[in-house]
């Protein structure tokens, strides 16, 4: 006896404004694929692979994502240039990758994940040079980062280690895969901002900042009066182990109304 043909399911994703918005059909989606590597760290991305068949941009054009290639050029990583998401990837035999998180509708973090080790895979990533910062006091405890291509970068210096980070389900911390420390603007350096483009929504007082070459997220600004600190992402701390620290989950999906689109 044949196996039974699965059951098609309608799914439908976009960037956070909407400027880029697709459907697909697939069978349903029972698991994601994480990478490793430099960019998939960086971006966090969640991986689904559906037929190009099926897959249909209803909003948008695939031309108006930016594009970004690196090392070997095996792979187009694509990203609204307005909100800085990143929502799919193309092959050189043209097959596509999607962004799960990019998902509306499915609940991709509950899903199981199969990862695999393309970190170790040659070209290694070459780690850009840190922005400059003099006259650390001692005692302090010094991080850098930046985006993956390393036309931004940033140095904190902090009194005491960096232990924890919180992950945000709300629409866009949920795209963006971030995982934020919230250290004081003050002590914050950074190099190469005439690189980053800015996001903002909703009461408009947060700005989501991400690199305009290569999509990664790299912080939050925040206009409220009063407030002094910002928000970077420790996905793009460069040699830092995210396994070494507390993740606490914050659920703020509805905090402002619910994300429609």
């Amino acid at each position: 006896m044949s196996e039974e043909t699965p059951q098609l399911v309608d799914y439908r994703g976009n960037c956070h404004c909407g400027a880029f918005k697709y459907t697909f059909k697939a069978p349903e989606i029972k698991q994601a694929f994480a990478c490793n590597c430099s960019i998939c760290y960086k971006i966090g991305y969640l991986w689904g692979f559906p037929s190009t068949e099926t897959f249909v941009i209803v909003k948008g054009d695939e031309k108006d994502l930016k594009s970004y290639e690196f090392a070997n050029r095996t792979m187009e990583h694509k990203f609204c240039p307005t909100c800085g998401i990143s929502v799919m990837a193309r092959t050189p035999d043209r097959n596509i990758g999607l962004n799960l998180r990019t998902l509306m509708d499915v609940e991709v973090a509950a899903l199981p994940v199969m990862t695999s080790d393309g970190a170790s895979k040659p070209p290694l990533y070459q780690v850009p040079d840190p922005a400059a910062v003099e006259n650390i006091a001692e005692g302090m405890h010094v991080y850098s980062g930046s985006c993956h291509c390393g036309a931004i970068g940033y140095t904190v210096v902090k009194p005491d280690k960096i232990v924890r980070a919180k992950e945000c389900n709300c629409s866009i911390c949920y795209r963006e895969a971030a995982l934020w420390i919230y250290p004081a603007a003050t002590t914050v350096t950074f190099k190469g901002l005439e690189s980053l483009t800015e996001y903002t929504f909703g009461v408009g007082d947060t700005f989501h900042g991400s690199c305009s070459i290569c999509g990664s997220s790299l912080r939050e600004r925040f206009t409220e009066p009063g407030r002094m600190d910002m928000a970077l992402n420790v996905r793009t701390l460069n040699g830092f182990d995210l396994a070494s620290i507390e993740i606490r989950k914050a659920d703020s999906r509805n905090f402002r109304g619910v994300y429609q689109m």
